[in-house]
């Protein structure tokens, strides 16, 4: 999964350079995040992702003609996205981590035993919708994992300048929630590290940074 993520990035960025994609941002050294994440999540979970994930739905099983599609601006939304749970792109940063959380707690009131998932960078922890669904998901103990990938930029800014905490996984001190570190490059920490936040959640637990 981790190679056909990097082959289709690969293919997707020479598309773009041909302007046969509107937009197209790489996923280049997050394989091992994305599809270990993927990989520990149920079927019935949804994904709220950002717009780099595009390990994330080759775990899920997302047709890539559906992603190019997206990409090239000729399908809303993106085709089989919703097939396979997982909400559309967010451009805007950080507001899709709201949406992360009204759902998890529209099914915590259905009492349907899913968990959703916030896909973050690093630059989006210093939004502040991003906050606001911490503070919103700790408090009602919502069952959804913020999921933060720390590429070390956000955008033009390196993460150094972004934070003053030790690490951003420090930041989830502050809302009263487990905040764990991992290796992004280790696919098989990753998919642990998910796993336990999930199922923490399915629980009843609360969320997870």
């Amino acid at each position: 999964a981790m190679d056909v993520t990097r082959a289709l990035d690969q293919e997707f960025i020479k598309l773009q350079r041909q302007g046969q994609l509107a937009l197209y941002p790489s996923c280049r050294g997050q394989e091992a995040a994305q599809v270990g994440a993927g990989f520990a999540l149920e079927p019935s979970d949804w994904m709220f992702p950002q717009y780099r994930e595009l390990g994330t739905w080759v775990a899920r099983g997302v047709d890539p003609v559906g992603i190019g599609c997206m990409w090239r601006g000729t399908w809303h939304g993106g085709a089989g996205l919703l097939e396979r749970n997982s909400a559309p792109i967010s451009i805007p940063i950080g507001t899709h981590a709201l949406h992360a959380v009204g759902y998890a707690l529209g099914a915590k009131f259905d009492h349907d035993p899913i968990v959703t998932v916030a896909f973050v960078g690093d630059g989006a922890t210093s939004e502040g919708d991003v906050h606001e669904a911490l503070n919103f998901a700790a408090v009602l103990e919502a069952p959804c994992v913020f999921f933060v990938q720390n590429n070390g930029w956000a955008i033009s800014v390196p993460a150094a300048r972004q934070s003053k905490a030790p690490t951003l996984a420090h930041k989830a001190i502050g809302y009263g929630m487990p905040g764990v570190r991992c290796d992004g490059n280790d696919v098989l920490a990753c998919y642990m590290v998910m796993r336990e936040a999930a199922e923490r959640a399915r629980r009843g637990g609360g969320p997870t940074l």
